[in-house]
């Protein structure tokens, strides 16, 4: 038919287009094709290698721990995923073809030519590894079927001498392990061409909440004058879904980023009585992070001694700390691309108040209780809310801060700890934001556990040796077939434990 003949007419001029385009760029000596030879070292990554940072990655690795092969997988399994979810959702006629468009991070400046710290878009990390901006992961796929195609822009010598270089078209198909490689330039061109081949086409792009207004803009001008598309929805859901399983790859990254996380916070804990501001406190922790080898606090961490600690997200860490006052510290470290987020509250002098000591025995018997509890496949995060409320509201009636015949518990608790108790951690801190709180938690997932008791100064209704007390102890825990593993268990934080580090 003709339509048959103006599909395979289009079909081999896009065939074409690639050709041409690959014989452009070799004659300028960057291939972006897949080549059945390994590629030779010396060529222009943008960040470590096997080659260039041997103590650091493994042969085989494109990111610390994590090989090459699993990358691939991981792209691999958002198609089927996505797939499987269009197809079970019933809501209209499934696409014949699907594109999945992810965009790098984009860089960020503070004023002018200085740029913030680059930190790269997570989900387009775990689906490649590539830590760089001006690039974009493209997935084709369909039924078990797909490719993946990654546009970046390689350095002139001009932006290599001021950044450095950048990956290679050559470099990103036979480091990365993905199919194809192009020029960034030509994404508009490419999806023009690809949509008038396959126009039923399903598309997988965050338009709601783009993470890179230039690469939205194009993406936006094709869709708005394309109207042959059967569906445009978000892949984060389902990659979310997805990564808040870890893999035994990733469980090892999170042991030694929440060792090192516990061990910094240990130390840190062991030198209170000669640090004296919250500042202090704050270079210490970072200090013991980056030594044992993290990249950097993965959050900027609450230091809050006193009264400050009733600003939940306090982060100003310029007040002077007192030895008769409590500390409360919220720090983790990020290890090569994964997340520690611990919490303690101590004496800066090593001795508590009464009414400190109350206090911190409440919340910590409620973490301890609440830790206790958790059944793999059948607790859920918002389960550990309700239960937390009701532990840490009897545990407040027994020290005189709630009334035991007040009416409604679980309303004065939230007065006293009014944030949630877990979330879910990984890659971010708060990771896989789109995954249910509501599923059952299952082996593979990484949560915190995280109760807290709020006492500002101002708060007459309340005894005066509680005013002006602010506790949280947090632990990071790995769900296991047979229970949890508290990966973050190498800080102490019982009573005693606490007074004889600090003395």
């Amino acid at each position: 038919s003709l339509l048959q003949e103006s599909i395979k007419y289009e079909k081999n001029k896009m065939n074409m287009n690639r050709k041409l385009l690959s014989r452009a760029i070799s004659h300028f000596g960057r291939s972006f094709s897949l080549s059945s030879k390994s590629w030779v070292p010396g060529g222009k990554y943008g960040q470590p290698t096997e080659w260039t940072h041997q103590d650091i990655i493994a042969k085989g690795e494109v990111n610390k721990g994590v090989l090459k092969s699993e990358f691939r997988a991981r792209r691999e399994n958002i198609a089927e995923t996505l797939i499987a979810d269009r197809i079970n959702s019933k809501v209209g006629p499934v696409g014949e073809k699907h594109l999945l468009i992810l965009p790098a991070a984009k860089r960020q400046y503070m004023v002018d030519k200085i740029p913030y710290f680059y930190r790269q878009d997570t989900d387009f990390r775990y689906l490649t590894g590539c830590l760089q901006p001006d690039t974009v992961l493209v997935i084709e796929f369909a039924r078990n079927w797909s490719r993946s195609v990654l546009f970046c822009k390689e350095g002139t010598p001009y932006d290599e001498k001021w950044e450095g270089v950048k990956i290679g078209y050559g470099e990103a198909v036979e480091f990365l392990g993905v199919d194809e490689a192009s020029p960034i330039s030509s994404l508009e061109d490419y999806l023009y061409n690809f949509q008038k081949v396959n126009p039923k086409l399903d598309i997988w792009y965050d338009y709601m909440e783009p993470k890179n207004n230039d690469i939205h803009k194009v993406l936006l001008n094709f869709i708005q004058q394309t109207n042959s598309i059967n569906n445009i929805d978000s892949a984060r859901p389902a990659l979310h879904n997805l990564r808040v399983l870890k893999s035994p790859a990733e469980v090892a990254l999170m042991r030694a980023t929440c060792a090192i996380g516990a061990e910094a916070m240990k130390r840190t804990i062991r030198r209170s009585k000669e640090l004296s501001s919250e500042g202090q406190f704050l270079a210490s922790v970072e200090y013991e992070s980056r030594m044992q080898g993290a990249s950097f606090l993965a959050y900027p961490p609450v230091v809050a001694a006193g009264n400050n600690a009733n600003t939940i997200h306090y982060i100003a860490s310029t007040s002077a700390v007192l030895p008769s006052e409590f500390v409360l510290m919220d720090a983790g470290c990020e290890y090569h691309g994964y997340a520690s987020d611990i919490t303690r509250t101590w004496p800066a002098g090593g001795s508590f108040s009464d009414g400190q000591l109350s206090v911190y025995q409440a919340v910590l018997d409620t973490q301890q209780r609440l830790i206790a509890k958790i059944v793999p496949g059948v607790t859920t995060i918002d389960g550990l809310y309700k239960d937390m409320q009701d532990i840490l509201g009897r545990n407040l009636q027994s020290i005189g801060l709630i009334d035991k015949d007040t009416e409604y518990l679980s309303a004065r608790t939230h007065e006293f700890c009014p944030h949630h108790v877990s979330h879910y951690l990984g890659m971010d801190v708060h990771d896989c934001g789109k995954a249910s709180k509501r599923q059952p938690l299952q082996p593979g997932m990484v949560i915190t556990v995280e109760p807290g008791c709020y006492i500002p100064a101002n708060k007459g209704s309340v005894d005066p040796h509680f005013r002006g007390i602010g506790c949280r102890i947090e632990d990071d825990l790995l769900i296991t077939e047979g229970g949890v593993e508290v990966l973050s268990r190498g800080c102490p934080k019982t009573v005693k434990e606490l007074q004889d580090l600090i003395a």
